[in-house]
């Protein structure tokens, strides 16, 4: 599908130099994505373009930045979407690019001299400010440094909420993934939080980050919060817009950029597919981001495993087991194909071929196939790379928590296609001491 939608953004006045809001302007492009087609601070003048995204799309951006009568430096921009859903993502892009270019610019209220829409304040706001109410403070650090990950606290939590935020790059650099893994464990003397980060580049993961803190109560434990090197931009309705990772002279950004489609899960839950990209350096790679939100009490069977598997730009399917068990009829899963949705509320994944994982003592697969029970979905996928690791717990049998890349093919209907993706695995329950959970998978 094909569409015309343009976007203009209300002018922006500085008392900031020419100069200044040039190189912001620019480099708000780059950010987005887009390449600079003409780029001439004589005639004041940019045009770009850019495409990719979930659902796909292709749109350009022009940009005029001058001097007014009264020698303030003005920009005007719009954002034209040639090809592709709109889904409201044309007037976001505005806006993110114009905070962006606050940012970049260093305005603030006494620089900005003319107030744009309120859309778009809120953006500058967090990420200038980094505020967005409640008790979360976004875009800044944790008081409490992140240590090694430890063994949780041998009180059983009251909850355990699992959140997990995974982007994997459309074609051209499609072995790019970014994994954010968050467990909070809700233990009524406080709040366990176990954090963890992860890059694939080049079939090689990278486990740049891990922490495990312990906080005071709180009446929304399941709330992420910045910790260490992490911060976080928090859009309303606490909706994380993007995660930010600096260390030292390593940054890597994770921006959620809306649009695709959100379901609910069996046992609850939440799942979304967005457009998405991450940024490394001055770099912006574009792709599709799944972000979910599970929970359990103890007298409850852990959450299990789920994978994201892409085909292009144009294909997503998310997949989730409930519990955590080796039931292979218990999953579900869902399709997202161009801006249309399916639930396949019953889906059966058997690991086909196992490997020994010495370290935990328990076999993980590195095989899998999969088949919906209408027949609307079939398929299957294999490991090319994975970090895996055991986690300290009593017993003869250790807990495994890891990602796995992986690569195989989907039948959906009549449509056979390639697929990669990302696959989370989980075995057995730090918190059930000296339990050997030995049909668990």
């Amino acid at each position: 599908m094909s569409t015309t939608h343009a976007r203009e953004i209300h002018p922006a006045v500085y008392a900031i130099p020419f100069d200044t809001v040039w190189e912001s302007v620019t480099a708000a492009l780059r950010s987005e994505g887009a390449r600079l087609e003409r780029a001439d601070d004589t005639a004041g003048l940019v045009h770009a373009h850019g495409e990719g995204g979930f659902p796909s799309q292709r749109w350009t951006v022009e940009a005029r930045v001058g001097l007014d009568s009264d020698a303030q430096t003005r920009v005007e921009l719009t954002v034209t979407l040639l090809e592709g859903l709109d889904l409201g993502r044309t007037a976001r892009r505005a806006r993110r690019i114009m905070a962006r270019i606050d940012q970049g610019a260093g305005a603030d209220v006494g620089s900005r001299l003319v107030l744009r829409d309120s859309a778009t304040a809120g953006l500058l706001a967090a990420l200038l400010v980094g505020g967005c109410g409640g008790d979360t403070p976004p875009l800044s650090e944790s008081d409490s440094e992140p240590t090694s990950p430890a063994a949780p606290a041998s009180a059983n939590p009251l909850r355990t909420y699992e959140r997990a935020i995974a982007f994997r790059a459309a074609d051209g650099d499609s072995s790019l993934a970014v994994v954010w893994l968050f467990e909070h464990a809700d233990i009524g003397s406080g709040v366990t939080r176990d954090v963890r980060g992860l890059l694939l580049r080049g079939g090689v993961w990278d486990g740049f980050f891990s922490a495990f803190v312990t906080d005071p109560p709180s009446e929304s434990p399941w709330r992420l919060l910045p910790t260490g090197p992490l911060k976080l931009v928090v859009g309303t309705g606490d909706r994380v817009d993007r995660l930010v990772y600096e260390q030292e002279d390593r940054l890597l950004e994770l921006e959620l950029r809306g649009s695709g489609a959100s379901w609910t899960g069996r046992r609850g839950g939440s799942f979304s597919v967005e457009d998405a990209a991450v940024v490394l350096g001055d770099r912006a790679v574009p792709g599709v981001a799944v972000d979910l939100s599970r929970a359990w009490v103890p007298d409850e069977a852990p959450t299990g495993d789920w994978a994201l598997l892409t085909s292009g730009d144009s294909i997503a399917v998310v997949l989730q087991a409930p519990m955590r068990s080796r039931d292979e009829n218990a999953w579900q899963g869902w399709i997202l194909r161009g801006g249309e949705e399916s639930l396949l509320p019953e889906l059966t994944v058997t690991w086909t071929e196992t490997r020994a994982f010495d370290e935990a003592r328990r076999d993980v697969p590195i095989a899998w196939s999969l088949t919906g029970d209408d027949g609307e979905l079939t398929g299957s996928f294999e490991l090319r790379t994975a970090d895996l690791r055991a986690v300290d717990a009593e017993g003869p049998l250790l807990p495994v928590r890891g990602v796995i890349d992986v690569t195989g093919v989907v039948r959906i209907g009549e449509d056979e296609r390639r697929v990669e993706g990302l696959v989370y695995h989980a075995q057995g329950d730090p918190s059930q001491r000296g339990s050997s959970e030995g049909g668990e998978g």
